[in-house]
């Protein structure tokens, strides 16, 4: 069985996508969700770190232009990494979850239309990042599903043998 399909598949987060262009009361349903590179993963996620927090960006805070491929990604990425401080301001971030919170659907963000990077982050104790992803994505009202990839975020580390 893929570790894709297994963990993908119960994954999935609400997320309320709200138009940009004061439609008030205009919205859109979308989800996003988190892919662990195995099953391991995301029992790993489970027995310990806290869960997987989601921080999402607007793609022109470096200076680019919205709906532009910025390579914030790789700056949200390493700015984490390398101390847990990203300098740019978010658009909004999602509680903590577990895995199961996620399958259960117990989030919810509310985002405007546009291009946006969503950065997903687990922490193992004590607070350094064990998961790591990101992907760049336009919003809008035929675009609402964005799938985060996630990866070990060093490959000196290794998932726990339990």
């Amino acid at each position: 069985m893929k570790a894709r399909a297994l963990v993908v598949s119960g994954l999935a987060l609400g997320l309320t996508l709200v138009a940009a262009c004061g439609g008030g009361g205009n919205t859109v349903p979308g989800t996003f969700s988190v892919d662990f590179p195995t099953p391991a993963a995301a029992i790993a996620v489970m027995a310990h770190t806290p869960g997987v927090q989601v921080t999402v960006y607007a793609t022109n805070v470096l200076g680019g232009e919205a709906g532009a491929t910025s390579g914030l990604c790789e700056t949200l990425i390493e700015q984490s990494l390398s101390n847990g401080t990203v300098t740019a301001s978010p658009v909004a971030t999602s509680a903590v979850m577990t895995p199961c919170d996620l399958e259960a659907g117990k989030g919810a963000l509310a985002i405007p239309y546009g291009s946006y990077a969503f950065l997903a982050v687990a922490q193992s104790q004590p607070m350094e990042d064990f998961l790591v992803g990101c992907i760049e994505q336009v919003i809008s009202g035929s675009n609402t599903n964005v799938v985060i990839p996630m990866t070990l975020a060093s490959p000196m580390m290794a998932l726990p043998a339990s």
